[in-house]
């Protein structure tokens, strides 16, 4: 595939040469500006797939990044374009998304500097690929729509074999029970995804044993005579803070992953080891793995690997996963992964002393 045009817009000169470097090392085609009069001339002559725009601030300290933006919309409404700034005000209020500029505006994702690679990387590739009000809604609309058929065909199915045939009316309830659940699951991923993008979320932190929460974690997906998942715990506890709600999402997304995309009835290994100042749960899977040139996108929202778009998905698993470890101290990441599967790690700082407090918001 062609390199797609992406338009930087910046006018430190250190800092747009390395930006250029970060993206044409990614397979990006960066079209480099400094004066924010040429946005429209150049968007319109090259076409970019997407624009990284920084937050140029006027003599009288107003940022000029969201009357540009707003006028990229209007002239090209599919255009994406991510927010560049040092401004923390700014970050936060187009986060929100509740001011009136904000909302014209339509970041489709920002970057704070001094930036981190990974962050820039994986919030252009999720801006490339996934276009603001299009890709992602048809993708929501898409994920609901499916199993809102199956229920309305497994009701219909029901309502046949009312008085008649029991078994096959219990068995087209239990799809639709199954079906209605998936939706919820969903909606829920979408909802803390929205949270945590508007700082608007919370935990309720304890002390709480990390080796029984992953034992339970797994005893949810138990169900065969023979258990594909074997688990290797440490001799004695491994006491962390969490929100033990949370923990157990974390946990239950990398189990979900490994057997979803792993053959059927191949093994998953699970351990966990401590060291006295964090816990580390490693999850190894026998599945497709990773494009090395996809590691460092993997956790980015709704973003899905090229090797597993067949399996159905919103492709926030892992980015709410990521998000949720790091709002407890914590790192979520992929350390291993080849054609004969990946290694993921998920660790958390060991409590010592006095409990963290009940609640904690972010």
């Amino acid at each position: 595939m062609d390199a797609q045009n992406v338009l930087v817009v910046e006018d430190d000169a250190a800092l747009s040469e390395l930006v250029t470097e970060v993206l044409v090392d990614a397979g990006y085609r960066p079209l480099t500006i400094t004066d924010h009069a040429l946005i429209a001339e150049t968007v319109d002559r090259w076409q970019p797939r997407a624009v990284l725009l920084d937050g140029e601030l006027h003599a009288t300290g107003e940022s000029r990044s969201w009357r540009d933006a707003a006028a990229i919309r209007r002239a090209h409404p599919g255009l994406p374009v991510v927010l560049f700034t040092a401004d923390m005000a700014a970050v936060t209020e187009a986060r929100l998304g509740r001011s009136y500029r904000s909302r014209v505006a339509g970041f489709a994702g920002i970057v704070a500097k001094p930036f981190a690679v990974e962050d820039l990387l994986a919030t252009m590739k999720a801006a490339v690929d996934v276009s603001p009000g299009t890709d992602v809604m048809a993708m929501i609309v898409h994920e609901l729509r499916q199993p809102l058929a199956v229920i309305r065909g497994q009701v219909q199915l029901a309502r046949r074999h009312v008085g008649q045939d029991p078994q096959s009316e219990r068995l087209a309830m239990d799809h639709t029970i199954a079906q209605v659940d998936r939706m919820a699951a969903l909606i829920d991923e979408l909802l803390d995804h929205a949270r945590l993008t508007a700082d608007g979320f919370s935990l309720e932190v304890g002390v709480l044993d990390l080796a029984e929460a992953v034992a339970a974690a797994i005893a949810t997906y138990d169900h065969d005579a023979i258990s594909r998942i074997s688990y290797a715990p440490p001799s004695g506890a491994a006491p962390v803070y969490g929100d033990p709600a949370r923990i157990a999402q974390i946990i239950d997304n990398l189990l979900s992953n490994a057997l979803k995309y792993s053959a059927a009835g191949s093994p998953v290994e699970v351990s966990l080891t401590t060291d006295g100042v964090e816990a580390q749960v490693r999850v190894v899977d026998r599945g497709v793995g990773v494009p090395e040139a996809e590691r460092r996108l993997l956790f980015a929202p709704f973003y899905r690997s090229t090797r597993t778009r067949d399996v159905r998905g919103t492709g926030l698993g892992l980015h709410l996963s990521k998000r949720l470890a790091e709002r407890h101290g914590g790192q979520l990441w992929l350390d291993a992964t080849s054609e004969a599967g990946s290694e993921f790690v998920f660790a958390l700082p060991i409590a010592h002393g006095d409990p963290a407090p009940r609640a904690r918001s972010s």
